[in-house]
């Protein structure tokens, strides 16, 4: 798989994306949410530096601040039970890699894309369907495209129809979180959670890609952001 194209306490050495949020106190509003995401906020800016502003960007109707995208990240840490800085580093810098800094959130390389890719970890189709299969809000919709586990057979409308459905920002920004906990394996999770470059590439190794310098720029500088490094 190529991409580019009741809350446990979160807690970061030093620094903090969600800090401890006590069970029944999440939402998307609130001043102890709103304290949390503009911390985050913070240290999602350093991780995509162009992140502040959708100012000419070629997708504007795709494109949000890193403001707009850390109480979705909060929130896709805390279902999906995230809670060590090293996985949150490894799937910040993959998600801000993936959309050029959250520019996109669907394959537009080469034009016109890839059918049914997107999410704001890129994700191909057949994951999209699978990540859509799970979430049972959207069980009549995918069921009413098709009830198979695979998307061999599906036309581009059909996979593009899945995509459309993981789209919004409530589960385009958990779709990285939902991978990496459904789709690498325990050994995978027991490397990334050690930290350091080797347990990062055997994320990405996960993924279904390698290391370059531009994806060990993003982790690096996501590493300095959460107190790793």
């Amino acid at each position: 798989m190529l991409f580019r194209t009741t809350f446990p306490a979160l807690l970061l050495a030093g620094l903090t994306i969600g800090a401890a949020i006590p069970s029944g106190s999440f939402s998307f509003g609130g001043p102890a949410l709103s304290r949390r995401a503009a911390t985050a906020a913070s240290q999602i800016l350093q991780i995509a530096p162009t992140s502040n502003t959708c100012s000419g960007a070629t997708y504007a109707d795709e494109c949000e601040t890193a403001a707009q995208a850390a109480p979705y990240l909060i929130s896709a840490m805390q279902t999906y039970s995230i809670t060590s800085a090293a996985e949150i580093a490894a799937l910040l810098s993959l998600v801000a890699y993936e959309t050029g800094d959250f520019k996109y959130s669907t394959n537009h390389f080469p034009s016109p894309g890839r059918p049914g890719q997107g999410t704001r970890n890129m994700q191909m189709a057949t994951y999209n369907l699978l990540y859509a299969q799970s979430i049972s809000a959207l069980s009549t919709q995918v069921a009413a495209i098709t009830t198979a586990t695979t998307t061999a057979g599906l036309s581009d409308d059909e996979l593009n129809a899945i995509r459309a459905l993981v789209l919004p920002d409530q589960y385009s920004w958990a779709s990285a979180a939902w991978f990496y906990t459904s789709q690498c394996s325990s050994s995978v999770r027991t490397q990334v959670q050690a930290g350091g470059q080797a347990g990062y590439e055997a994320y990405l190794g996960c993924v279904g890609t390698t290391a370059t310098s531009d994806r060990l720029a993003y982790w690096t500088r996501a590493n300095t952001a959460l107190g790793l490094s």
